[in-house]
């Protein structure tokens, strides 16, 4: 699927924004390469005035539309900033003037890319079935989304079968979901103080409904948030994409400033979810 702005085709309805923005920043090209750029929602909305777009309904979604999945780096940034070795983030928190980040456009040289989004080998480390206790009355109910996927880990309690197993149920419980602590927004938190340790779970959760991959600068960002605000206590960073009746469970440490996964667990339930099909993902080429 291609859009055509001012007789120009492009991969994304949101590429002509980005290129005004990018224009902004660096004097169309002539100032500032190979350094980082960010970007604000205010700059955004500018771009949509600027180019006669109808602006939507929210424009916070922008460049997480963009960047919900890798879909590649041409499904990201139109040619003409790839070409000046750029990719593509998003970033969140604000300026000291208050401004909210909307993204960021990351040097990365020509011919590379951002590798931002964590991929599941084949095999898993170790598989589990976790016997389904949803409540009867509420099954009809549940829906195949980032909530019904906590739900779910709660109802069943997923974490202490997978991290601790069953002979040591309810070991982890929620906190909340979703947590924000500024600059970053934890889709869940959870809590666990066996054997006398104290350690918090910062969850990022992906649904079927959206299809969207685990970002791992995302990961990151929640970790060194909850570092800085409780230096004392061990964190552990999960990453959890629901599949089809189940659940992939990755558990990550810090490496450098990175994640990197230690155990990769799958999980799946009986009797199966029903509402927990597989539906068609969105293209990255629609956005």
């Amino acid at each position: 699927m291609t859009f055509i702005f001012n007789g120009r085709k492009y991969r994304s309805k949101k590429f002509p924004l980005l290129e005004y923005i990018f224009n902004k920043l660096t004097a169309n090209g002539t100032k500032a390469i190979a350094e980082n750029h960010t970007f604000t929602l205010a700059d955004i909305a500018e771009a949509y005035t600027a180019l006669s777009i109808k602006e939507p309904a929210s424009i916070s979604n922008t460049i997480l539309d963009l960047t919900r999945k890798d879909g590649g780096i041409e499904a990201r940034l139109p040619l003409s900033l790839i070409e000046y070795g750029y990719d593509l983030r998003k970033k969140t928190g604000t300026t000291q003037t208050g401004a909210s980040y909307a993204g960021e456009f990351v040097y990365v040289g020509v011919g590379n890319a951002l590798r931002s989004w964590h991929l599941w080998t084949e095999v898993p480390d170790r598989y589990i079935e976790v016997p389904n206790r949803i409540p009867e009355r509420v099954k009809k109910f549940l829906s195949d989304d980032e909530g019904a996927l906590f739900s779910v880990i709660d109802y069943c309690d997923v974490l202490s079968l997978a991290l601790y197993g069953k002979d040591h149920l309810n070991t982890i419980i929620r906190v909340q979901n979703p947590m924000k602590w500024q600059p970053n927004e934890i889709d869940g938190l959870y809590f666990s103080d066996f054997k006398g340790q104290e350690i918090l779970y910062p969850t990022e959760a992906k649904a079927l409904s959206t299809g969207d991959d685990i970002n791992l600068e995302q990961m990151i960002g929640a970790y060194n948030t909850i570092r800085e605000k409780i230096p004392s206590i061990k964190v552990v960073p999960l990453g959890i994409q629901m599949i089809e009746n189940g659940m992939r469970i990755g558990v990550f440490r810090e490496e450098s400033n990175h994640l990197e996964i230690d155990t990769y667990i799958q999980a799946t339930f009986d009797p199966p979810i029903v509402s927990w099909q597989r539906r068609k993902r969105p293209s990255a080429s629609s956005s």
